[in-house]
């Protein structure tokens, strides 16, 4: 039995239940498999971050992934950001970074050169992959350390409301990491992140790969944390508190309560 979701726009919701309680059922459709938006991680983290946009009364989001490879991920994030942008009128739009031409130089233990090599998860085609692309989406290639920076103007008009960061590598994550640096307006308070290097591999540990570059960034900033949140049950799934957003120093109430739970 497939699931249908009723259309609401995302400035119709009359309290924090209103929105939890449509948002689990859209969750728990995904978890049931009775609706396909995409690749569950991506779907449900997705949701949680639309789910808080909701309650802050942002309607201008961004999604990103952070290493595109065959490009079936990209795809996948926009089938989830079409079904919201559908089912509720609000504006995501999507962005893929890839340099194009695979894993770059393999530097050292931390870069885990027993699991990877220079070349690996190469983008083949980028014009064939942007083809396929919906408007709302733009591919940008090229390396991460010199065109995130770019990314940096999009996010003063909208807030990141999702990350995919699939680099595999520690010195590749950290050129990701360029990205939550800029002012706290260009995100949410609490914004949804996907690592997939993290977890699956017997070689993953805390001194090396994204493991790593996750607890150097936890380390160097005193007011933007990632953490784990393991009771949502989504596959590698962090939170990035910002925690010098003025919804989270008072200085701004949001719409409803951020009471975002249990899906």
């Amino acid at each position: 039995m497939s699931f249908t979701a009723t259309r609401r726009h995302w400035q119709d919701f009359a309290s924090h239940l209103d929105a939890r309680n449509y948002f689990l059922e859209i969750t728990r459709a995904v978890r049931a498999k009775t609706l396909d938006i995409g690749r569950p991680h991506y779907a449900m983290s997705l949701a949680i971050g639309v789910w808080e946009a909701v309650c802050c009364g942002y309607g201008e989001l961004a999604a990103v992934e952070m290493g595109v490879a065959s490009g079936m991920g990209l795809l996948s994030l926009c089938k989830a950001a079409s079904f919201f942008r559908e089912l509720m009128g609000i504006d995501i739009r999507v962005y893929g970074f890839d340099n194009a031409t695979g894993l770059p130089t393999v530097d050292g233990y931390r870069d885990h050169p027993e699991l990877w090599e220079q070349g690996d998860f190469l983008l083949p085609d980028p014009e064939r992959l942007r083809k396929k692309l919906p408007p709302f989406c733009e591919l940008i290639i090229g390396d991460i350390a010199d065109t995130v920076a770019s990314f940096e103007t999009m996010l003063h008009q909208r807030k990141l409301a999702f990350a995919s960061i699939d680099v595999d590598l520690y010195s590749s994550t950290l050129a990701c990491f360029r990205m939550l640096d800029w002012a706290p307006e260009c995100y949410l308070p609490v914004v949804p992140f996907y690592f997939d290097d993290t977890e699956d591999f017997f070689p993953y540990n805390e001194w090396c790969g994204e493991e790593l570059a996750i607890r150097e960034f936890n380390e160097a900033h005193a007011m933007r944390k990632f953490q784990r949140h393991p009771r949502y049950r989504i596959q590698h799934f962090f939170g990035l508190h910002v925690l010098d957003h003025k919804m989270r120093t008072g200085e701004e109430k949001p719409r409803f309560p951020l009471r975002i739970s249990g899906i």
